[in-house]
């Protein structure tokens, strides 16, 4: 039960390293095939397509953990209930920033399923997929963000 918890709980991390994985592989495999003088066209679209979803689920990761670049100088100016007051209408903004990529990126996903890939054939959409779920899963730890710091006062702002 544990580790079923473990996996959902990490299931972003676990799958952008899978896929970070299959990036190095690729391109690893693509430059050996050169070598040898080989054609492997397919190497260098699965490198492209599993870097984007690795990047974008890497965020998520980023943003989970608290671990994204910040600017803190205004943290360092202000007393702490105007700094409430800011980290409260930043992420307002991401909220609408992410609502935004959730609905165009669905919007965009829909209209390229049909509309294979050059070398893999796989739908395009499956590569646009990549920022509604990341955007989706990115309002859900800003929202949790929001609500800790908000309303349970687990804050480390200054």
């Amino acid at each position: 039960m544990k580790s079923a918890k473990l996996l959902i709980t990490n299931i972003e991390e676990i799958l952008s390293s899978f896929l970070f994985i299959i990036m190095c592989t690729s391109v690893a495999l693509g430059v050996f095939a050169r070598f040898f003088e080989l054609a492997l066209v397919w190497t260098d679209e699965l490198a492209r397509y599993t870097f984007i979803w690795s990047v974008l689920l890497g965020t998520v990761v980023a943003f989970k953990h608290k671990k994204h670049i910040a600017i803190d100088l205004i943290g360092n100016v202000f007393s702490k209930s105007i700094n409430q007051i800011i980290y409260v209408l930043i992420h307002g903004a991401l909220l609408i920033l992410f609502f935004t990529l959730v609905k165009y990126g669905w919007t965009l996903t829909l209209q390229t399923w049909n509309v294979p890939t050059t070398s893999l054939q796989i739908p395009t959409g499956l590569i646009y997929m990549s920022v509604p779920l990341s955007s989706f899963l990115l309002i859900i730890y800003t929202i949790k963000d929001l609500y800790q710091t908000t309303f349970k006062r687990d804050s480390n702002l200054t």
